[in-house]
């Protein structure tokens, strides 16, 4: 998820070109820094318990045993191999996750670069290459594509459903608004795309 937020930081400072004219709602801006702060700690609360159980323990074997008797321990970084400890579903898991990040990456190069061929600031063009042939907001289906990953590599882990459950239902709604304003934006535009989900709607 670390990967997510640092990929999405960099995307956003570097990848988009954004409007001078755009602007956000106060609601949005912080309903996105509460969602990319807290998700990664709630990814925690599910190794945390364990954490903790190591942590008392040892701190009660100092206080039982003392200094003396607690044994210096040697760490080798080359032998641990956390890759080693992934199974099967952590591998596909990763392969969703990273698909989902090339088509997301693609999606905002398409849409960086559209504010580079335009005459006017605030002049607007419709997308086309990679998804946008087939949804409106393919970098919204990219990100759920990410997501589905997540869950997939976790298992089933309920806190991720919850995450991901959050992030379908944002992006189904704001793929919707997408759509309905390119529609009304372009007489033009292809009556074969959806808002998001392939065939679907």
């Amino acid at each position: 998820m670390e990967v997510q937020v640092l990929r999405r930081l960099f995307e956003t400072l570097y990848v988009f070109k954004y409007s001078p004219s755009a602007r956000m709602h106060i609601f949005g801006y912080l309903t996105g820094l509460f969602f990319y702060t807290a998700m990664p700690l709630t990814l925690c609360c599910t190794c945390a318990p364990n954490v903790f159980k190591f942590g008392t323990s040892e701190v009660m074997e100092f206080i039982v045993k003392g200094r003396s008797s607690i044994q210096a321990n040697e760490f080798d970084w080359w032998e641990v191999n956390p890759f080693l400890n992934l199974g099967w579903f952590q591998w596909i898991g990763a392969a969703i996750f990273l698909w989902g990040c090339i088509h997301q990456y693609r999606c905002h190069a398409i849409l960086g670069s559209l504010r580079e061929h335009v005459g006017k600031v605030d002049e607007y063009v419709i997308p086309c290459g990679d998804w946008f042939e087939i949804v409106s907001s393919p970098h919204y289906l990219a990100e759920i594509v990410i997501y589905a990953g997540v869950v997939f590599a976790s298992g089933g882990d309920l806190a991720i459903w919850l995450l991901f459950g959050f992030v379908v239902s944002n992006l189904i709604f704001a793929a919707a608004k997408t759509h309905k304003w390119y529609l009304q934006k372009f007489d033009n535009y292809p009556s074969n795309r959806v808002a998001i989900i392939p065939f679907v709607c």
